[in-house]
């Protein structure tokens, strides 16, 4: 392919809109057979290992049989002559599927055996594995409301400041057509937590309706920022304190196992399908493969045009130890299970559904597999091309969500909490080595048009021969990571900015996609006819450093290698 091609594949892989090719994702955890080879300071039962450990799991127990009769089976096993695995095989039964509303019994299209959980029992948890944190964050990003009730009581000690803000609050808000956006961020950036929740609980016991509530109908934009700083306001009060009470609840996943399925040779399969949900709240299911030897049986997941194929067999690459290996994907995704052509693929399937959760992943050491990610092999392709960028160079990549970057508190929790696209792209950049960078860029042609005009006429030159830098490129600057909004009093003259932020110029760089959001950054006095409050927007990207071709290839190697050992 030529490399606008592999360039428009990477860009259709990052999704052009919410995400769209984030339908699927799996990975693998290594199973230790000798917990005594651990050191004294780990568990016998080697529960997941989280922190920055490669997380690892114990030996999986299925208890099968009827009542006061059941056997006990641990995988990974020799399925062959295992007593306890040919006994599970005797008692599982024929799977069925639905179809018409009906339970069908049909070899042509799915030829398997299972157990319900009436059945069995298992001390497998993807819970305890991380999973579930895993698949939370990639298929379901945490999409953060607040569940909040105001009710009027007992207010603490109002002062002249709590009162006065209140006012002007009030004033700014509703005292005209306009939204006074410059009395509203000096006042909510600059107080503390608990004045402004003295100020919340004044405005809706004067006004009789909150201030968070009017806020959410009349701000837009980078603005809705300042939802974020009421929030930690009301998150700071008192539990002991009636008279506010609220709540922050973000979209998470459920897990509930549903059944033990077993694939054997030589035919063992489930043609393409789509799952019927279980409930108005199911949004997807994950397989996990139990450590069993077999090949075939290779799990393909499609969605639109896409299609991304989990290959767990003895032959692969990734299971070249023992180890648990799933797969999670959305309910609408149609998907199939090819031939087993030897030995027996043994599944636990869980229903996923939505509830309560968060997570903080991106950048962490667990158990997902990047290069199943559909971002990894589009990059590489790209990385591998003889014509791009053979000398080396920067890609940007905007984010693709909104995050309150700028805020005094919630700027520490990136990149932990990347969601959706970017923590996608953001393991995957990790898993090939490459130098990625989050950045803030802002464009600041404006004042640095001033400040060449400045310079021109001070060397009494023409303005375009100090530009060095093309346009677009030469008025972009960036500063490393993210931190709390700036405001200045300090008066500032346009030409005076660039120097006094400190920022670097961007510099050239290959644009893959722009940034969808932008966040207040700054705010200061300008000189002017009269003095004026002036507010500055930046943007969240990812800069990448791509190394020359030649250093490219030779690291795609090494990785490639690193995958297979």
């Amino acid at each position: 392919m030529s490399e606008q091609q592999l360039l428009g594949a990477f860009s259709s892989a990052l999704g052009d809109a919410d995400n769209e090719s984030t339908f699927a994702c799996g990975g693998h955890i290594p199973v230790i057979l000798s917990p005594s080879n651990l050191s004294e300071n780990s568990r016998n039962d080697i529960k997941s290992q989280v922190y920055d450990q490669v997380i690892t799991t114990k030996r999986v127990t299925i208890r099968y049989g009827p009542y006061g009769q059941g056997e006990i089976l641990r995988l990974p096993t020799n399925t062959t002559n295992d007593p306890a695995f040919l006994n599970l095989i005797s008692t599982c039964e024929p799977a069925t599927f639905g179809r018409g509303g009906k339970d069908v019994y049909d070899e042509q299209y799915r030829k398997a055996i299972k157990l319900d959980t009436d059945d069995f029992l298992t001390d497998f948890s993807p819970y305890e594995t991380g999973i579930i944190d895993i698949v939370q964050q990639l298929l379901m990003p945490s999409v953060k409301r607040k569940v909040t009730e105001t009710v009027p009581g007992e207010l603490q000690e109002i002062t002249p400041a709590i009162n006065a803000d209140a006012e002007l609050l009030h004033a700014a808000v509703e005292g005209s057509s306009e939204l006074d956006s410059m009395t509203l961020t000096e006042i909510l950036t600059s107080r503390s937590p608990e004045h402004l929740s003295s100020i919340m609980k004044l405005y809706m016991t004067r006004y009789q309706q909150g201030l968070d509530e009017v806020l959410e109908q009349r701000l837009e934009g980078a603005d809705l920022v300042l939802l974020d700083i009421l929030a930690e306001a009301h998150s700071s009060d008192d539990e002991g304190d009636d008279s506010t009470q609220s709540a922050e609840m973000s979209l998470g996943i459920r897990a509930e196992l549903y059944k033990l399925n077993i694939y054997s040779r030589p035919s063992g399969k489930f043609k393409a399908h789509v799952d019927t949900p279980r409930s108005e709240t199911q949004i997807g299911s994950l397989v996990v493969c139990l450590p069993s030897e077999f090949e075939g049986g290779v799990l393909s997941v499609s969605h639109q045009a896409n299609t991304v194929k989990f290959d767990w067999s003895a032959s692969s690459s990734t299971n070249h130890m023992p180890c648990i290996q799933w797969a999670a994907f959305y309910s609408d995704c149609s998907h199939e299970v090819q031939e087993v052509t030897a030995g027996h693929r043994v599944t636990l399937t869980y229903d996923l559904y939505a509830s309560r959760g968060s997570g903080s992943l991106a950048g962490k050491k667990h158990s997902m597999d990047a290069a199943r990610l559909p971002t990894y092999q589009p990059l590489v392709d790209l990385l591998r091309s003889c014509t791009f960028m053979v000398e080396g160079g920067s890609m940007a990549i905007g984010l693709a969500h909104a995050y309150p970057y700028t805020h005094a508190l919630l700027h520490r929790h990136l990149p932990g909490a990347l969601k959706g696209a970017d923590m996608m792209l953001y393991e995957v950049l990790l898993a090939l080595n490459l130098r990625a960078e989050l950045v803030r860029v802002m464009d600041l042609s404006e004042e640095y048009a001033d400040m060449r005009d400045r310079d021109a006429q001070f060397h009494n030159s023409d303005a375009s021969d100090n530009e060095s830098c093309d346009g677009a490129s030469g008025d972009t600057f960036y500063q490393l990571g993210f931190e709390p909004m700036k405001i200045s009093d300090e008066m500032i003259e346009n030409y005076d900015l660039v120097e006094k932020i400190g920022w670097d110029r961007l510099g050239p760089v290959l644009w893959i996609r722009h940034p969808r959001d932008s966040q207040l950054e700054m705010a200061y006095l300008a000189y002017g006819n009269e003095a004026s409050m002036v507010t500055k927007y930046s943007s969240a990207a990812i800069v990448v450093s791509v190394p020359t071709l030649q250093q490219r290839l030779r690291m795609l190697a090494n990785n490639a290698m690193g995958l297979s050992t």
